[in-house]
C-alpha cells in the first residue's frame, strides 16, 4: 500500500519539483516545449471541453 502511494504521489511530485528547479535556472525551454507553448489556447480549451463532455456522456450511459 505504501509503495502504491509512493508511486502515485511521490514520483509526480518529485518530477514537478525537478522541472521547476530546472526552469528557474533561467535556461531556455526545450524546443518541443516551446512549440507547445506557441499553440493557440483554443486547442487546449476544446480538448478539455471534449474530455468533460465525454465523461458526462459516459456517466449518463452508465446510469
Amino acid at each position: 500500500m505504501l509503495r502504491d502511494l509512493l508511486l502515485a504521489v511521490g514520483i509526480p511530485t518529485a518530477m514537478l519539483l525537478l522541472f521547476t528547479l530546472l526552469l528557474q535556472r533561467g535556461k531556455p525551454l526545450p524546443s518541443w516545449l516551446q512549440r507547445l507553448s506557441e499553440q493557440p489556447a483554443w486547442i487546449w480549451n476544446v480538448g478539455i471541453g471534449l474530455l468533460i463532455a465525454l465523461s458526462l456522456l459516459r456517466w449518463l450511459l452508465q446510469r
